[in-house]
């Protein structure tokens, strides 16, 4: 019955019908109130009230240097970062922003004559965010690089540089956006291996609802499309990576059936041109739920998706309960989402627990399959499960979780570009035990012991397939600090990789010292940590040494400067032959809090408040 409801025609008229069946319902007073605002005077002293500008936020610089002997350079030679996040307050009405500045270049040193005019000429460097949101109240307004959610099923908290808006006066709800999705990258030939280009895609969606965070129901728009012109198409055509073009209707919703009982809901279709120059091919007639109009139009290389899920949870006290269903057909696609699995459906339990004694936990419980339209040569059905739990005794505490889940990823094959499509299946499991307590002379000690359990299963859609990778992690830790400041850190580590019969084993082992200075204001340690891989079964062996000097300075309550310095030795081979090299990276970095308030409102001798300056 669920799956003749995902797949009918009229999908999107079960959109629309529950959308309009739900404002039907919106009690008259509450359009009255929003449109009769008869007090515009009060409305205009609550803006203009507090102080009329105040500044407060953080910034920090990074630079970064990175030297090697006897080798080719495996890092960039140096990196600097410049970033800043600040909010600006307007008597009532606040204006967040914030930015970074990377620069990446080939100089050893910041202290060649280019160096800095190469941060604002050098194509490898650009200003990779700068933004800002002032908001007041209901009204919120997003300018430069942002992001916003608007659903699972369409925008989910993707990047933007555009602009966007948010209003929620009383129970009404809307939000808009629109900008640059994806900047333009063209086919990189100096990399070892062949990038994915990618077309510069704009995008834009309207959300309009109605209700409380408890309570509401949205309808969603949403689309994109990249720009033909920004790549050459013959290029990028033999990397199978064309010009697409999506949108996406969507209604969620959420409603609280009765006291602890909530319920919510969301229902999309997509449409997704895979190709922008493949001929055009109109409906011919009739009602149809695939998107043909002035906003979206229809391919030969069009497909029409759709995608449901929907979660029933109960409160009991501190338990919560619920089951969920999720359902994505398919070639349904979003260009508002980075990650995205289609062709995939889900039913699970849902519980948790907190604050129940000493113990909490949270995970769901369920079964998933794939090849929803049976096109695909093979096929699965899994169980599938993820559990967090932890328990405090005391001074120890215990934890463990597991999950297992899958993600299909597209690899580039060798010269010809060839796309390889991938599914990923991965479980994780993973225990962990820690304890601290008081030893003599008020000394803290902390003991942190965790083991865990990965194994990646590649399953190549092909006859052939790969084989699973298993991965063993053993990490022991061990602080103790005195009350003269002085403290000492010890950790060993083991990790065993084991691939198509080939087991590779690291084994490690480290030590830090360190002290802190002038009423904790400086933090100065000295490290060193050992590494040693063996593989038996090509005699392959490794052994990596790390020394490494670490600062911090509080300069005042605002200010901080760190410098890291690390020197590191390599040395691999094999039977015949041994490469040696080493590497020095050092890091120095700076960060600092500011309060800037020009202006202050103080009550005066009559109650009422004054300016000064």
């Amino acid at each position: 019955m669920i799956n003749q409801a995902i797949n009918s025609s009229s999908y999107v008229i079960v959109i629309f019908a529950l959308f309009f069946s739900f404002l039907t319902n919106t009690k008259g007073q509450d359009v009255e109130k929003f449109f009769n605002r008869r007090d515009s005077s009060s409305y205009l002293n609550n803006i203009l009230s507090g102080d009329p500008f105040s500044l407060s936020g953080n910034y920090g610089f990074t630079l970064r240097s990175y030297n090697t002997d006897g080798a080719s350079h495996r890092q960039t030679p140096l990196t600097s970062t410049l970033f800043a996040n600040a909010t600006a307050h307007i008597y009532n009405i606040n204006i967040p922003f914030n930015f970074i500045l990377n620069n990446l270049d080939q100089f050893s040193q910041p202290f060649h004559k280019d160096y800095f005019k190469g941060m604002l000429t050098n194509q490898r460097n650009r200003l990779t965010r700068l933004g800002f949101s002032p908001y007041y109240k209901w009204i919120k307004v997003h300018i430069g690089h942002r992001s916003m959610n608007f659903s699972d099923f369409s925008l989910s908290s993707h990047n933007f540089l555009g602009g966007g808006v948010e209003l929620t006066p009383g129970k009404f709800r809307f939000s808009a956006m629109v900008g640059r999705l994806a900047k333009v990258e063209p086919v990189d030939l100096f990399l070892d291996r062949p990038n994915l280009p990618v077309y510069k895609r704009i995008g834009w969606g309207i959300k309009a609802g109605y209700g409380t965070s408890n309570d509401f129901i949205d309808l969603i728009l949403f689309s994109a499309i990249d720009d033909i012109h920004s790549l050459d198409i013959q290029t990028t055509a033999s990397t199978g990576v064309q010009p697409a073009e999506n949108m996406v209707i969507a209604l969620k919703g959420q409603k609280e059936v009765i006291k602890n009982l909530k319920i919510d809901f969301e229902l999309a279709r997509s449409g997704h041109t895979r190709d922008l120059t493949a001929p055009r091919s109109p409906i011919s007639s009739g009602i149809s739920a695939d998107f043909d109009n002035i906003l979206f139009h229809r391919h030969a290389s069009t497909i029409y998706a759709n995608a449901a899920s929907a979660n029933l949870a109960y409160q009991l006290k501190k338990i919560r309960m619920g089951v969920g269903y999720q359902r994505i057909n398919p070639g349904y696609k979003t260009f508002g989402a980075y990650f995205f699995n289609d062709d995939l459906e889900n039913t699970t339990l849902q519980f948790s627990g907190y604050g129940i004694g000493n113990f909490s936990f949270a995970g769901s419980a369920g079964l998933q399959r794939n090849n929803l339209d049976k096109s695909r040569p093979a096929n699965y059905k899994r169980f599938i499960m993820s559990l967090n739990a932890g328990y405090n005794l005391k001074s120890w505490v215990f934890g463990m979780n597991y999950s297992n889940f899958l993600s299909n990823i597209n690899y580039v094959q060798s010269d010809e570009i060839n796309l390889l499509k991938v599914v990923i299946v991965t479980s994780d499991a993973s225990v962990s035990i820690s304890k601290n307590f008081k030893g003599r002379k008020n000394a803290t000690h902390n003991i942190q012991l965790r083991g865990s359990r990965q194994e990646v299963n590649q399953n190549i859609e092909s006859p052939i397939g790969n084989p699973a990778t298993v991965m063993y992690v053993a990490n022991l830790n061990y602080g103790l600090r005195f009350p003269s400041n002085w403290n000492i850190n010890l950790n060993a580590d083991i990790n065993q990789n084991s691939l198509s019969g080939i087991r590779q084993v690291r084994y490690g082992i480290g030590a830090r010292m360190g002290k802190t200075f002038f009423d904790k204001k400086l933090d100065l340690s000295l490290g060193n940590q050992t590494y040693i891989g063996t593989s038996k079964n090509d005699v392959r062996s490794s052994l990596q040494s790390i020394q490494s000097f670490r600062s911090s300075w509080r300069i005042n309550k605002l200010h901080n400067l760190q410098l890291q310095i690390s020197a590191i030795q390599n040395k691999n081979g094999n039977v015949a032959h041994t490469d040696k090299y080493s590497e020095l990276v050092v890091s120095l970095g700076f960060q600092g809090r500011f309060e800037y308030k020009p202006f202050q409102k103080k009550p005066d001798s009559s109650g009422n408040k004054q300016v000064h300056e």
